[in-house]
């Protein structure tokens, strides 16, 4: 089996109108830079799955956002993924009954690793999604 090995600094980055209808262009991106470094198809779905599921509480909690940023990273074993809006956090970020609610139950199912996060003082989800391959078989 052939590995396609990506170099460190080979971030791909995306920026759209925070608009939902935008969504599937991160999630296809997602997708097809997952598949490129041989994850198996059941992590490439979880990846984009989160990813869909980021952006969407990120439009929701950040309503005034006028972008929305995905950045994807080939790490050891897996995919580093950053799903941020332009603007300020809110006061109260990450929302307190946001880690309660069933959208972070479900992010936390899908990835591997899971952290509200504030890169220039943006809000951001970050997900890691390791393949299960290199885990067992």
């Amino acid at each position: 089996m052939a590995m396609m090995n990506a170099p460190a600094d080979s971030d791909v980055v995306v920026t759209v109108p925070s608009q939902a209808a935008f969504v599937h262009v991160l999630r296809s991106i997602a997708a097809s830079v997952a598949a490129r470094i041989d994850l198996p198809v059941d992590d490439i779905d979880d990846l984009r799955m989160a990813v869909d599921e980021a952006s969407s509480q990120l439009l929701m909690l950040v309503p005034s956002a006028g972008t929305l940023t995905l950045r994807l990273r080939a790490i050891d074993g897996g995919v580093e993924a950053v799903v941020s809006v332009d603007g300020s956090a809110p006061a109260d970020w990450p929302p307190p009954a946001f880690l309660d609610s069933l959208a972070w139950n479900v992010l936390s199912g899908l990835s591997d690793e899971l952290a509200f996060e504030l890169p220039g003082g943006a809000p951001a989800i970050r997900v890691m999604k390791r393949s299960s391959a290199s885990s067992g078989a």
